[in-house]
């Protein structure tokens, strides 16, 4: 697998690694067991070409041409590791377990050693021409940018600093992206970012590898629940998948809120507010004094042929 396609699978684990992260089932231990057995078995493959390299001996069936390539690959392929031990740490993290996480960094610290002998190559200049060391050199320093991007909400989210080649520029890329995401109308940021990755790392020639790497890449996926997955295959977004996910933990669900929060949201739905309302008074009546004994009453006609009668009868 070519350096693009790579870096296109460590962009896609960024963009839904807290989709990952926000899960509350375990993870398969068979997929853990094959990313980190299928990972370190490509390793051995690539210590088992750099190495003779990196101790001055080199290997007179590999050309320089294809020894670019093959570093090239490498910086790549350390970049995906390293953002995948970052999902799995900050995953554990979240659900206060410890299960990814070892797996995951053991494999990541070897890449690391194998990452030494690399740079041990360059730093000789013995095997390349100093422009194909120019040219290794500003693919490993792009590499390095593209991390602290894909780190970059991992980093702001959970502080994870230890995998970020500079700490501020991760971070400054992790609140943009927050930022985004918390927006109303979020931009495809992502969209974006893959379309500049194929500009950095434009197609062309692949390192000879066996299909080791490619299982390991099945075996991250692997790793995602079925719920982030539309039935066409493709991933769904993560502000769908939190939708969805909102009813599913027992202290979401509304039987089960306290009675105070149940009355807030039976009020909430009617058009009531929480808050007790003030029923006003009716205005008080004026009190009106009887009127005195010497003022005199009126009366109506009625009353007075009424007693004009009865006093006629008498």
């Amino acid at each position: 697998m070519n350096s693009q396609l790579t870096a296109e699978v460590a962009a896609l684990i960024a963009s839904k690694s807290l989709s990952l992260a926000e899960g509350t089932n375990p993870f398969s231990p068979t997929a853990l067991y094959d990313f980190w057995f299928h990972g370190q078995e490509h390793l051995k493959q690539r210590r088992k070409v750099l190495e003779p390299f990196a101790n001055a001996d080199g290997d007179s069936s590999i050309s320089e041409k294809e020894l670019e390539v093959i570093l090239k690959d490498f910086f790549a392929e350390e970049m995906l590791v390293r953002v995948v031990t970052a999902v799995f740490t900050a995953a554990d993290k979240r659900r206060n377990q410890c299960q990814a996480e070892p797996i995951s960094r053991s494999l990541f610290l070897s890449f690391l050693d194998v990452k030494k002998l690399a740079l041990t190559i360059l730093v000789s200049e013995k095997h390349m021409s100093l422009e194909t060391l120019k040219s290794i050199n500003r693919i490993r320093r792009s590499i390095e940018r593209w991390t602290d991007l894909f780190l970059g909400q991992l980093v702001f989210r959970f502080g994870l600093e230890e995998f970020a080649h500079e700490t501020a520029r991760s971070r400054d890329f992790g609140e943009d992206q927050v930022s985004n995401l918390n927006a109303p109308h979020p931009v495809q940021t992502w969209d974006l970012i893959t379309a500049g990755l194929r500009i950095s790392f434009p197609a062309g020639l692949s390192s000879k590898t066996d299909d080791h790497w490619e299982k390991m890449l099945g075996a991250i996926i692997a790793c995602y629940p079925s719920e982030c997955f539309n039935d066409s295959a493709t991933m769904k977004s993560l502000q769908r998948i939190r939708i969805e996910r909102s009813g599913q933990h027992p202290e979401m669900r509304p039987d089960r809120l306290p009675e105070h929060f149940n009355t807030a949201m039976y009020r909430s739905l009617f058009g009531t507010h929480t808050q007790k309302q003030t029923i006003p008074k009716p205005p008080a009546q004026l009190k009106t004094d009887p009127p005195p004994l010497n003022q005199k009453t009126s009366i109506s006609f009625s009353k007075l042929k009424k007693r004009n009668s009865n006093e006629s009868s008498s």
